[in-house]
């Protein structure tokens, strides 16, 4: 009974916290509470982890948010190591905040950048030290350059057009976990104890030292994770916030996700291709004419229109971004089976 009482208490407490309407006094209990045992940090970390999602992609709809909650009320009750008194705990947590969240995005988010450090080893004594906590943001728009950046752990990151990374500007003691919407290719700097956590809309990929490439465009119809080396346990979830999949890949490995069929494939392919974008080049083998397109578009900031007879025409190749996007198509349209038109930003291929 006691130990209910406690974890009730220390619900109400985290409430408070995430609400940023603690005392000192609530938040040192608190505080001595997560160094008591793995499982309190575990379980905090549980909690702070889907607000992390939810504070990336706040431009979701409400019906997205209401998933986001739902995903981790799920993962939180299928847990064999979470007491029963610490799952209601939780559900407590959930129905206290996922409606503050709705109807206030704007004070949670700018709360919940400041409380990146707050979680790392022991959360701060004194509500002021928040503010002093940031994430950084890199956008690389479309018909940019793909940018690189190595981030604090020593972890390399190749930034692709129309892509967008949220990272700390140090990671926490237990894990180090990024935010990623786009194409990036990652060399992750080798840390056992500390694993490495990428976050997409419905998947989360966690390594510890590896090299490999994610397209997961939030516009396009499906995401690829690629690995050229070591492994990386990937998770995939429904639109329910369900788990679908949990697979490990290894090098040569793309995992595919068709976000509408909620199917995952796996397939062995040519790493020449997967990462063929860091040195500048852009190469295709087998794909479709409309996913060149989907393509070209975010390397030139162009409109293009394509045919629907044309779409899935199958093509081969290898393309330079040094080249302008009239001769990439007169490339491409090698036999003569279409007709290109430009008007300003906007291109119409047709018959």
């Amino acid at each position: 009974m006691f130990e209910q009482e406690r974890d009730n208490e220390m619900s109400e407490r985290m409430i408070r916290y995430f609400q940023q309407d603690i005392s000192k006094i609530d938040l040192k209990e608190l505080n001595q509470w997560l160094q008591e045992s793995p499982e309190n940090k575990e379980f905090f970390f549980q909690l702070k982890n889907t607000h992390d999602v939810f504070r990336y992609y706040k431009q979701s709809s409400a019906e997205e948010v209401e998933r986001s909650w739902q995903k981790m009320e799920n993962k939180i009750a299928s847990s064999t190591v979470t007491p029963i008194t610490r799952v209601r705990s939780a559900k407590t947590i959930i129905r206290s905040l996922k409606y503050i969240a709705v109807a206030a995005v704007a004070s949670i988010v700018g709360f919940f950048f400041s409380l990146n450090y707050a979680t790392q080893d022991i959360l701060p004594l004194t509500p002021a030290l928040e503010g002093e906590i940031s994430y950084h943001e890199i956008h690389v728009g479309k018909g940019g350059k793909p940018n690189s950046i190595t981030l604090a752990d020593g972890t390399n990151v190749r930034l692709n057009v129309a892509s967008t990374l949220r990272y700390p500007t140090n990671f926490s003691t237990v894990n180090r976990e990024i935010f990623l919407d786009g194409e990036a290719w990652f060399d992750v700097a080798h840390n056992e104890e500390q694993p490495f956590i990428v976050h997409l809309q419905q998947q989360t990929i966690t390594v510890h030292g590896t090299s490999f490439n994610i397209e997961a465009y939030q516009d396009e119809s499906s995401h690829k994770i690629t690995l050229l080396s070591g492994s990386v346990s990937l998770e995939t979830n429904n639109h329910e916030g369900e788990l679908i999949s949990h697979l490990v890949l290894k090098p040569g490995q793309k995992a595919s996700f068709d976000i509408a069929a909620e199917t995952i494939a796996v397939e062995q392919v040519d790493l020449a291709v997967a990462n063929s974008w860091v040195p500048g080049e852009y190469k295709f083998k087998d794909e479709t004419l409309e996913q060149i397109v989907k393509r070209l578009e975010k390397y030139y900031d162009v409109n293009i229109e394509l045919n629907d007879d044309l779409k899935n025409i199958h093509y081969t190749g290898t393309l330079s971004f040094n080249q302008r996007i009239e001769q990439v198509l007169r490339i491409i349209n090698y036999d003569n089976r279409f007709i290109v038109q430009r008007n300003g930003s906007s291109i119409y291929i047709t018959i």
